[in-house]
């Protein structure tokens, strides 16, 4: 993170770089179910589940609310090649956690890709 030279409070620091489609800031779904534990299609989709806290120095930051269980936060970065994805819970060090993949389907908006060069 440090070679990066990006400042980013992430939960312990622990983050996942998804990489984009070669050239662009566009993410792949196939890219998230690749490092992910599920099926991103087949993730429950609930009103109101993830929603944007902010959107300060670069970070955007997501609130994801599962039932019964207790909120957890979502924060993404865009650098030049890759999405940067770290959760205040459950994140593994090989996998992306639930509600990182919840974040991103939502952020995916059931497409097959989504840019986020305006994030950049």
């Amino acid at each position: 993170m440090d070679k990066l030279n990006i400042e980013v409070p992430f939960y312990g620091k622990q983050f996942f770089m998804l990489p984009f489609k070669k050239g662009t800031r566009i993410l792949l779904r196939k890219t998230v179910d690749r490092c992910a534990n599920y099926d991103s299609l087949k993730l429950p989709q609930r009103e109101n589940q993830v929603r944007i806290v902010s959107y300060k120095g670069g970070i955007l930051l997501l609130a994801v609310t599962v039932p019964k269980e207790k909120e957890q936060r979502v924060a993404i970065k865009v650098t030049e090649g890759f999405l940067l994805v770290s959760c205040s819970s459950h994140q593994g060090e090989k996998y992306l956690s639930y509600y990182a993949s919840l974040s991103l389907n939502y952020l995916l908006c059931n497409g097959d890709s989504a840019d986020f060069k305006e994030f950049y």
